[in-house]
Formats: C-alpha cells, structure tokens, sequence
C-alpha cells in the first residue's frame, strides 16, 4: 500500500523510556494516559522494541518498521520499496496466502505501508493475540524467500494499484506537481514507481534490498493498545532476539542528497472536474538540518488553517477560494510545504494571482498576532489529543516519526512548539516560501484548463512564471 503521509509534525506523540510526553495543559489528562503507558527497550541485536499500553479498547497493534522506503531508492529502481512490500506477504511459509491464513486464524487484520522514508507491516488483534501476533511479524520479516513466479504475479498487482491512483485526476496532478519538485532527486520520493521501473526490478535486487536494509538495527518493533507491556516486551525479544545484525546501511558517508529547486515551474492539467485545484508545492526543511524551521512550519500553518486566521478571511471570505489550506510534512531528508486551493473557473486567475501574493509576503505575517499563535498552539494540542482514539493508526504515525524525526524529537516536541514565537515563523517563512523557488500546479476542466495554460505561457502572469 502506497502511503502519501498526512502526518504532520503535531499530529502524533508517544513517550520513550518512560521520559514523558507532550505536556500541555490542555491535554494534561491525555498526557498522563501516554506516558504511564509507553516503554522502550533495545536488544542486543539494536532493534528497538517501542511498547504504548492503553486499555480503552481490547485491541492491540504489532507493527514492524524498516528505515527504507523511497528515499533509498536510485532512478532505476523506482517503486521498489513499494514492490518489496507487497511481496513479502507472498514469501511467508512460500505461500502467497499463508501470512493472511496466520492473520485470520488470529481473528486479525492486516497490512503494510510504505511511505517516503519508511515501510511498516502490521497485525491488528484482539488483546489477547497480541503475542501470537508479535510471532507472525518477526517470523514474515526475517527470512524472506522471493522467487521470479511470485515477482511475475504481484508485479501486475502493484501496478493496478499505482493505475487506479492515477485515475484520480487530484492524485494525478498531485503526482506531476511532485515530480516537478524533486526533479533530478524524483526517485528519492517516488514511492510508487511507474511500469518502466517497475519492470527492471528483479528477485535479486529485491534479496539486496532485504540484505541491506531488513535489519534489526534499521528497525523497530511498535505494539500498542491493550497490552501488559513486561509481557508483550518479553515476547518481543523472545521472537526477534535472534535476528542477525548487519552493518549500518547509512553509515558509509554517501547520504541522500536532493537537489534544490531552483526557478519557478507550472504544470496544468485537464480533468474531469468542475471546480479549478491550484497546487502549490516549495522544498522545505529537513528536520535533520534545521529542526527548528519544522516547529516554526507547524505553527504557521496551524494558523493559515484556522477558519479565523487573516489568510482565510482575505482568501476564502472574499470568495475567491472556496476553500484553502497549508501544511509541512515532517522529513528527515527535506520535507514538501505544499498549498492546496478550491476555486471557481471564473476566478481562477485572481485567484492564483492573489495567492502567489499572499505566500511571497508570507514573512511578513499579516494581520497575525500573539493571541493567533496561542489559539494555534492549543488547537494542536487538542488535535493530538483526538489522534489517539483511532486505534490501528497510532502505530503508523509512531513508525513513521521513529523513521524520519527520532523518537527524542517526538516526545520533546510539544514543549518545543510551545516556545515558538513569531519571529520564528517569519524566519521559517522567508527561508522556504517568501520569493522561493516552487511549483505551480492547477487542474480544471479541459477547455478551462487550455486556457489557463495559455494565460501562463502569454507572461500575463510574470510572478507565476519568474
């Protein structure tokens, strides 16, 4: 399953070795559920073992979590974090079904989730299965066998599943605005590959995959829910103890390098739709380089969000949007900022002009006061608050975060949001957005969407096309 993350930097929190969550006192109540309930080991063998207890419903989720994903991806193998996801279900027992017979006798379900810097698989239980669960995970992730018949039946699976996003017009325009982004680095954040990619891909690059990256010092064991956790921790390293270590797979000095975006690129596109999307897409901080900006980014968008905030009431209460939202997805190599617009096609031109405006002043705050930011900061800490009542998704938000952030910037988070001026904003907004290199994307109906293009391509709209 191809994961485009809608986690934000606020959107998740977990405590490790019993150090404490997000402290607000807002959700002070919420915060006392957590952090008595969340413990952390690490085996010999590096893997981390990360266990949230809580008891509201008698379910419980064993993930597993790999650093991988598409950012250790090179251009000719797009898709192939993607592709090994789906077809480790099939080397289970060397039958495509038995890892989903396992699940159903556990009165269980399952999936997995590959995303730009991590892919996960997980069992959802009934409590008491939870370390029967635990014994299906580390017996699916630790000794893979891919064959070419396998490879030649899941292959057309994935790629009925990149085709049906890509009917979507929204999810196709989202993808061709994305590729102009990253440009040169598009491998590094193309989770999903294409058919021509797709096909390259071999059982052996799959068993190098497997050798380079399925370690248990590139992974995490994630189990939350109803749970005893010096059960369910024991369970852990009883199951997973004995899998070999290997070395770091970043550990050789190459890193991931993006390349920077360095003009402004437009891509418009004809679909069947009434209402005219413009999309707006910058390259932002990576949390590894300027963790600070990634606080800032939440703060700020919080606020471009609120239905009260001066950039609602000159964007949407005018009527030139219909609607209009902001957000930054936390990274470890450079997160996207992105801008998502609804507007008519009679105002689609004043409308983009009028944005493009807005986000090249963005520094200068607007109508932003002291009491914008407080609402802000409160709101997340509500929003988190509710997060935690979906269950199944707590795991995921957690392995996307250990993946990407660290589990130290994860449970000092909130304190740190909390310390956000609005000096600090303006600082992240002029480094990312103000004047900065981005990609315009607009989708509308065919004859619309001509003559949208034609008005870009006319330089009736210099500040779109500089």
């Amino acid at each position: 399953m191809i994961r485009r993350p809608v986690r934000r930097a606020a959107e998740a929190c977990l405590v490790v070795a019993c150090l404490g969550t997000w402290v607000t006192a807002a959700r002070a109540q919420q915060h006392s559920r957590f952090e008595d309930g969340a413990r952390t080991i690490t085996l010999d063998n590096g893997l981390e073992v990360i266990v949230v207890e809580d008891h509201v419903i008698p379910l419980a989720t064993v993930l597993v979590a790999v650093r991988n994903g598409a950012f250790t991806q090179e251009p000719s193998a797009e898709g192939i974090a993607h592709l090994y996801e789906h077809m480790l279900f099939r080397t289970y027992d060397n039958d495509a079904r038995a890892f989903w017979r396992a699940v159903g006798e556990l009165g269980g379900a399952a999936n997995g989730g590959t995303e730009a810097e991590v892919v996960y698989y997980y069992i959802q239980v009934p409590s008491e299965r939870a370390k029967a669960a635990v014994e299906v995970l580390a017996h699916l992730v630790r000794d893979p066998r891919f064959t070419d018949a396998d490879l030649t039946a899941e292959r057309p699976i994935v790629l009925n599943e990149l085709q049906r996003g890509q009917s979507d017009p929204e999810g196709a325009l989202a993808r061709s605005v994305d590729r102009a982004l990253w440009g040169p680095s598009w491998s590094r954040k193309d989770v999903g590959g294409d058919s021509t990619s797709l096909a390259g891909i071999t059982v052996a690059r799959l068993r190098d995959t497997w050798n380079r990256y399925y370690l248990p010092n590139n992974a995490a064991v994630i189990i939350t829910g109803d749970i005893n956790p010096a059960e369910i921790l024991h369970e852990a390293a009883k199951q997973f103890g004995s899998w070999r270590q290997g070395p770091n797979p970043f550990n050789t000095g190459e890193g991931v390098t993006i390349d920077p975006l360095r003009s402004r690129r437009a891509v418009v596109m004809g679909g069947a739709v009434r209402d005219v999307t413009i999309l707006l897409e910058w390259q932002g901080p990576s949390v590894r380089s300027d963790a600070p900006a990634t606080y800032a980014a939440d703060a700020l968008f919080a606020i471009f969000n609120a239905p009260t905030s001066p950039f609602q009431h000159r964007l949407v209460d005018s009527g030139l949007f219909r609607s209009v939202n902001g957000s930054y997805l936390t990274l470890d190599h450079v997160g996207p900022i992105v801008i998502r617009g609804k507007t008519t096609p009679e105002r689609a031109e004043e409308a983009l002009m009028t944005l493009l405006d807005e986000v090249d002043k963005l520094d200068a705050l607007d109508g932003v006061t002291e009491d914008d930011l407080l609402l802000a900061k409160k709101s997340r800490a509500v929003g988190d608050a509710l997060l935690f009542e979906h269950g199944a998704s707590l795991a995921p938000l957690v392995a996307s975060w250990w993946a990407s952030a660290g589990m130290e910037y994860y449970a000092g988070y909130h304190e740190q949001l909390n310390r956000e001026t609005l000096p600090d904003l303006a600082r992240f907004a002029r480094t990312y957005v103000a004047g900065k290199p981005l990609v315009i994307g607009m989708l509308a109906a065919p004859d619309v969407a001509g003559q949208l293009g034609d008005w870009l391509r006319s330089g009736a709209s210099k500040s779109a096309a500089r």
